[in-house]
This record gives structure tokens, sequence and C-alpha cells, in this order.
């Protein structure tokens, strides 16, 4: 609110009122602590008069003293209560010093006490770790009763190798015992342990080579796992080892032997009963052999492979230290054991390991040395049974395959690999020798031909002997292991010249019936066609190439009779050209004419023999003759659908090509023959020509 301002009417306020007054009209009365005063004070001040407001400060002092004593009357009680507190803190206070007085007292009277209570407990203490060191040092030093009966009891069992596995751990601690200052202790325990490991492992041996012998009795024995276990801890002594794989061997040495036979004679399907057909003989047996090795690599690898797939597995329980050498039964894993030459100490030589324990290829051979004799005997037999070549060749195929089979799992020089190489050996030389006594026969007696010039039945035998062999090459397994221009291809090549040159030699002695100048022809030779012994040829060379196309072994072979049927078919064409051209007015002969004077650079007019009219006329009575079907070439003898099309055709381009280049000898301009007579005198254009032969 704003001060009023003094005017002259009105008398001036004193400098104290006027601060006063204006004080009072500063005052917000809307304040809240102004609204708060006021509203306390209207609680006992009840009458606004003069006198009242000239006691209202010693009013609100009484009221504040009233209200100071109200507040002390009312802290009276807590005050006594805190003096209380106070009291019964001082108690407290005068206890507790009492009991430090006496805890103090009783602690000077048993120090001694706790110093004795102090030395027995750190002596309970060294006690405690000596019996804890004593204890480890018998866990990892000596046997406990329970593993020392277990090692020298009768019985073999899981407890016995893990008590030989305590050994042998024992034994490998001693070693570290002896770099220490104890190595009497050291020495002592390393001999006592090893004593008993010694008897240990030679039970062990005993035991194996007992069940062992039971491998014998039966035709696919179930492997003991507690043997896995022994084979597995045997491996630490390679000569127990290779004694307990020998054993082995030899017991499965007799069972294959005695399978073999039974399945030979004996049971519902005997092999013995298809004798009769040799191929399925031969392949029955060797099917036999073939899954006998899987069986019994199976069961060797089983015996003796290296390790599981398990975490106990036989060579973590028996306690092996670490993997042997590479080669041998104790470090091989049983995907490497498949692979014998992984483990060879040559090419295809099968070593023992740097230990001296025997490989899985060694001990597959011992197995199968006991069947390589009566297989290989029973093989030879059916080859001296005199079988045709392609039964021997088929044989020679199987046994190649089966022997591949063989030096992947046993080795080149395994006793087995050794059989079946001997006996496919004697199946190509029979086979060999077969087709070298049917080529001496077809050479010395190479049979007539036949009066329609088709192929003689010795060389429909032969060409279809070729057919079977290829087929029988290209279906083999072993074919299919093979480069083209491998090994395998080079023997095939030989087998097939030993087949063709035969036949190829047989079909030109045959022919030489058919030529009219020989000494061997069939009939006088003046009634004896030129062309026949040409033809015969090439119905012959066909029918020997044709199983020979589309090839990839036989390329060779077929290129070289193609070239030599090419060759027949061009000499046949030649002597069927110059016999139609014979037949039809010595058009030959001026064809001759006009290129011996076109080679000497004179015009043909100027030879007698080569004049207008003359021509002229061979070249119509070349036309005419043409126009009659007879006087075609049909090649009939020829018995090649596709052949003899293509060198009638052939023959008729050519007659076709000599009369146009006659024609054209006529017209060109340095001949000598006037262009108009020409035209006059021949009628008939080349395109006359090639539209009546049919080769527009």
């Amino acid at each position: 609110m704003a001060a009023v301002a003094p005017t002259s009417s009105t008398p001036a306020l004193a400098p104290g009122l006027a601060r006063k007054v204006k004080k009072i009209m500063e005052t917000r009365t809307e304040a809240p602590e102004v609204v708060g005063s006021l509203a306390t004070l209207s609680g006992f001040y009840e009458e606004n008069s003069a006198a009242a407001r000239r006691r209202l400060r010693s009013t609100i002092e009484n009221r504040g003293v009233a209200v100071n004593e109200e507040f002390l009357e009312a802290a009276q009680s807590v005050i006594q209560m805190l003096d209380l507190v106070q009291k019964d803190l001082d108690s407290l206070s005068t206890c507790c010093e009492r009991m430090g007085t006496s805890l103090a007292g009783s602690r000077s009277a048993a120090a001694d006490l706790l110093h004795d209570t102090e030395k027995l407990r750190r002596a309970l203490q060294i006690s405690e770790t000596r019996s804890q060191l004593v204890g480890r040092f018998l866990e990892q030093y000596q046997l406990t009763p329970a593993e020392a009966t277990a090692l020298q009891g009768d019985e073999v069992g899981e407890a016995f190798f893990a008590a030989l596995a305590h050994v042998r751990q024992i034994h490998a601690n001693c070693k570290a015992l002896l770099r220490t200052h104890h190595q009497r202790a050291g020495l002592e325990l390393m001999d006592t342990m090893g004593s008993l490991q010694e008897n240990a492992y030679e039970r062990l041996c005993r035991w194996v080579q007992q069940e062992c012998r039971a491998l014998s009795e039966a035709d696919a024995p179930e492997v003991n796992p507690l043997l896995q276990q022994a084979a597995a801890a045997l491996r630490e002594r390679p000569v127990l080892f290779k004694y307990c794989a020998e054993e082995v061997a030899q017991a499965r040495h007799t069972a294959l032997f005695q399978r073999f036979i039974k399945a030979l004679t004996r049971g519902l399907r005997p092999i013995e009963m298809h004798a009769h057909d040799p191929r399925r003989y031969v392949s029955d047996m060797l099917a036999w052999v073939h899954a006998a090795m899987a069986s019994e690599q199976e069961l060797l690898v089983l015996l003796f492979g290296g390790g599981s797939a398990e975490p106990g597995s036989a060579a973590q329980r028996a306690g092996s230290s670490g993997p042997p050498a590479t080669g041998s039964l104790g470090g091989c894993s049983s995907g490497g054991l498949l692979s014998p030459r992984a483990s060879s100490g040559g090419e295809g030589s099968l070593g023992a390991g740097v230990d001296g324990a025997p490989t899985i290829a060694q001990l597959m051979d011992q197995v199968f040395e006991s069947i390589c004799r009566p297989l290989k005997v029973r093989i030879e037999q059916v080859l001296r049974s005199s079988p045709p070549p392609l039964l021997c060749f088929r044989l020679a195929q199987l046994l190649a395959f089966y022997l591949s089979t063989v030096e992947s799992l046993l080795g080149a020089g395994s006793q087995l690999a050794e059989a079946l190489r001997s006996s496919r050996a004697m199946a190509l030389h029979t086979f060999q020798e077969t087709l070298r006594q049917r080529g001496d026969k077809l050479l010395r007696y190479p049979p007539p031909p036949p009066r329609d010039l088709t192929p003689p039945q010795q060389l429909v035998e032969g060409a279809q002997l070729l057919a079977d062999l290829i087929a029988s090459h290209e279906q083999s397994l072993e074919q299919q292991q093979q480069p083209a221009g491998g090994a395998g291809g080079t023997e095939f090549l030989a087998v097939l010249s030993a087949v063709v040159d035969p036949l190829l030699e047989m079909c030109v002695r045959s022919s030489e019936a058919l030529n009219p100048a020989a000494a061997t022809r069939v009939d006088e030779g003046a009634h004896l066609d030129p062309t026949d012994q040409r033809v015969y040829l090439v119905n012959c060379l066909f029918l020997l190439a044709a199983p020979l196309a589309g090839h990839e072994r036989a390329m060779a072979q077929a290129r070289s009779l193609h070239d030599r049927l090419e060759g027949h078919v061009a000499a046949l064409v030649d002597a069927e050209v110059a016999r139609t051209l014979a037949k039809c007015g010595g058009l030959g002969e001026v064809a001759a004419r006009l290129q011996l004077a076109q080679e000497a650079g004179q015009p043909p007019a100027s030879d007698p023999e080569l004049d207008l009219p003359r021509v002229a006329a061979a070249m119509r009575t070349f036309f005419a003759r043409l126009s009659d079907p007879a006087m075609l070439p049909e090649l009939p003898k020829l018995q090649v659908p596709r052949l003899k099309a293509q060198a009638v055709h052939r023959v008729l381009q050519t007659l076709a090509d000599t009369y146009a280049t006659v024609h054209s000898a006529l017209l060109e301009p340095g001949s000598g023959y006037d262009a108009a007579a020409v035209q006059a005198e021949v009628r008939h254009t080349p395109a006359h020509v090639r539209t009546l032969l049919g080769v527009v």
C-alpha cells in the first residue's frame, strides 16, 4: 500500500511516528506467519478495548510464561525417568569394573594352562599331517590287502586288473622316488613291486592262453571283455603278448580250416554242390573267404585293437602308460589296422612292430594260411578241366579282384595273396594257351568262304568271344578301379591281340580261295569275280570290328581294323567303277586319255582317239546304258546294309564325277574343241547324269 503523501492542510508527522506508520503500511498482512500469529492471538485475546490494547505486550508475555510452565510440568516425568536410567548405568559400570578386575586375576592365574593347551593343539596338527602323509605314501607305494589277494588269487577279474594297474603305478612312482634322498626305500619298493608285477603278468599270460584255446571251438566266438583287458595289459610285456597273439592265431587257424571244409561239404547248401558250374563254384569259395576275412579281422581288432570309444576302455582299465610304437598291435587304432601297409616295413611286405609284437596283418596271414592249399587245389582242378577261354578270363578277372582285396588287408607278401596270385597266373596261362591252340587250328585249317560270302562260323564265334571278353572286362570290379593306361589296360590289350590277330590272319588266308591268281582258289580263275575277295574281307572285318567299337580299351585295335576295312571298301569301289565304265561304252578309256593329255599339256582334240564324235558317242552310250537299272552296281554279296549303301553311293558318285570331268574337259577353252559343236554333240549335262544316278 502506498504511503499518503502530506498536503499543505495536513500537519507533518513526527519522524518516529512516520517510520512506524510506514512500517505498518508496508506490512504484508496476508503472509502465513502474520495470519498464524493473529489466529493464535485471537485464542486468548478476548476484549478489544483501549486498556486491553495497552496491556497487549504483557498479555502476550504472560501467555508465553504460562506455556513454558506447562512444558516444564509435562517434562518433569521424563526427567525423573532419565534420572532412573542414569542410576542403572552407574550400577552396570560398577559391576563391569568388578568383573574386569576378576577376569584379570583369572587370566594371570590360567596363563600356564593356556600355554600348555596351545602347545598340545600344535602337536595334534603335526600328528594329523604326518598321518595323512603316511596314508598317501601307503596309497602310492603299497597295495591294500584286498589288492594283494586279488593279484595272488586264482581268479582273474576286474579286481585283478585294478590291482595290476596299481602295481604299475607304484612301480612308476618308485622311479620318481629314486630321484630323491629316499633311494634305498625306492629300490626296495621297486624290487617288491617288480616281483609282484612279473608274477601277475605270468599268471595273466597263462590265463589268456587258456582262454584263447577256447576260441578254436566256436565259428564266431564272443570276445570276453576280460580277455580284451588282459590283451591290453600284456602289451607292456611284448614277449608275453606275442605268445598270446600267436596262440589266438593258431586257434583261429584250426577253426577257420574246419569252417572252410564244413562250408564246402556240409550244410543245407554246400559250396561243392555247385562244382558243375566252375564260375559259381570259384566265386562262392572266394566270397566265403572274403566274408571270413571280415569276421576274423573284426575278432582280432576287437581283441587286440588299440583303444575304444568308451571312457573306460580296456587299455585305460589296464592302466596303460602310453601308446607303443607305430606298427605293432599295441598302438594302432582300429582304423589303422585295416591298412597293413601303414605298418609294413617295405613295399607290400609285412614287418613286425619295433617292439616285436605282431601286426594284425601278420596274425591274419597266419590264420588264413590254413585254407590256402585247399582253396588253391580246388581252383586248379577247375582250370585243369579245360574250361572255355571266356570262363578262364572271367575266373582270372574274379581272382584279380579278390587278390587286390586280400593285398589291401593282408599285404602283397601274405600266403593267401600268393595262393590267389598263383591261381590267377594259372587262369591267364590256361586262357592264353586255349587261345593259342584255337588260333593255330584256325590258321592251319582256314575255313572256305561261303557262297554268299558271309563270315564263316569260326569268325562269328570269335567275334562273340571278343564281345564277351570286352563286356566281362568292363563289368569287372578290377577294371573300374584302374586307369585306362594302367597295367590292367596293357594286359587287356595283349588279350585282345591274342584273339583278334589269329582271326584276322584266318580271314586273309580264307580269302585267298577267292583270288583268281591264287593256287588255293575254289574254282577256275576265269569264273571268279575279282571283287569277291574284297567283299568277303569287308564282311569279315566289319564283323570282327563291331565288338570293339565304342570301347576305350579296344580303341587301338578298332582303329587298325577300321583302316583295313576302309582300304578294302575303297578298292571295292574302284573295281566297281572300272567295271561299270567298261560296260558303258568306253567312257573310262576316254577319261584316262583326257587326263594323260592334260598332264602332257596338249589339247585333247589333237589326239585322234579323242575326236569329238567318238567322245560324244561314248558319252551317249554311257548315259543310255545307265538308264538301265540292271547296269547299276548293287554289290549283293556285301552283308552290311550300311556299308553296301555307302559303297554303292560312292560308286555312283565316282561315275557322275567321271562324266562331269569329261564334259568340263570338252568345254575348256584350250581343249581344241568347238564349243558349239560340243553343245550339239553332247546333249546330256552332268546334272542330267547326277539326276539319273540319284546323287544330286
